[in-house]
């Protein structure tokens, strides 16, 4: 049977707590107004806040009370083991954490890994889900980047996905981010100083993208022809039942983790959903183009919210 507990500590206005759920530890970190409107927001691989603090202080400043979900191992440990480590599991974790801290309905914003949670979730549990911002999200088409497929490898992934102190200069401009910022020696060190994987954070990663690799000869077939390396976890065929959910989708034109191709699929699932491409900027658009990224969703929170008069 599946629990849940909740451990609360406050500091200078962010109130931080641990929901124990089904053998793991999830860290939510809230701050704004505390009557404001809920907003999830979920960080991509890794868990790091710091990708996405440009659009937590847009939120608190549109009045949001911003609940930052940390997904086990993330967080807190332990880290997550393969058997519970599935797209859906993991959207499980959100949602459970999400009630446990007292919110019934919310924004959802998540970017990379975290939009594909935010998916899901609104899939799973929709009256959770009262408008989705995906920022560059997983889960909507079949492709991912070449990377991918050597994480998916156990030897070059156990390499590759290791504990470090400091990120990749390499991986950072020729893989993370895009032309725009590409050459900004300032950014990019600041981003490598930032991107620090503890031994827990990294068995984690292992463990997500090894339980949501391809199965079978479609897995070996990645390996030289690919395409298909979101087909285990893809919701392709399902985007069209969010169409009645609010939806903003943000992407950069040189994002070489996830297409922003997929952003066509969004379109044509829901002709309603609101989507923008930034010229020139990769997979760290939240960063790369922070302006950018929060006018389109002050304008979209904006136009989205109903006038309780019209609602009732």
């Amino acid at each position: 049977m599946k629990t849940s507990s909740v451990q609360d500590a406050s500091l200078a206005g962010v109130r931080v707590r641990v929901i124990e759920h089904a053998g793991y530890r999830i860290r939510v970190v809230s701050s704004g107004p505390r009557n404001g409107p809920a907003a999830i927001v979920l960080p991509g691989m890794g868990g790091d806040p710091y990708v996405l603090a440009p659009q937590l202080r847009l939120l608190r400043a549109l009045g949001y009370a911003t609940h930052m979900v940390q997904l086990p191992g993330f967080g807190l440990g332990p880290p997550l083991r393969r058997e519970d480590a599935h797209f859906r599991q993991l959207a499980e974790y959100v949602a459970a954490a999400t009630r446990a801290i007292g919110v019934e309905r919310a924004l959802l914003l998540g970017h990379s890994l975290g939009g594909g949670l935010a998916l899901y979730v609104a899939l799973q549990d929709p009256d959770l889900v009262e408008r989705l911002v995906l920022i560059a999200p997983a889960a909507v088409g079949r492709s991912l980047g070449w990377m991918y497929r050597l994480l998916a490898l156990p030897m070059l992934g156990r390499a590759l996905l290791r504990p470090a102190e400091r990120g990749s200069l390499v991986f950072l401009r020729h893989f993370a981010v895009g032309r725009l910022r590409r050459d900004d020696r300032r950014f990019i060190d600041a981003l490598a100083r930032r991107e620090r994987r503890s031994a827990t954070a990294t068995l984690t990663a292992r463990a997500i993208v090894w339980a949501n690799e391809p199965q079978g000869w479609c897995r070996l077939s990645c390996l030289v022809v690919p395409g298909d390396e979101q087909s285990g976890f893809t919701l392709a065929r399902r985007l069209a039942e969010l169409r009645g959910v609010p939806m903003l989708v943000l992407w950069g034109s040189d994002d070489a983790v996830i297409s922003a191709r997929d952003a066509a699929r969004i379109r044509v699932a829901n002709p309603a959903a609101e989507i923008h491409v930034a010229r020139s900027v990769g997979h760290l658009l939240p960063l790369e183009a922070p302006a950018w990224c929060c006018a389109h969703i002050t304008r979209f929170v904006a136009r989205s919210q109903v006038p309780a008069s019209v609602a009732a």
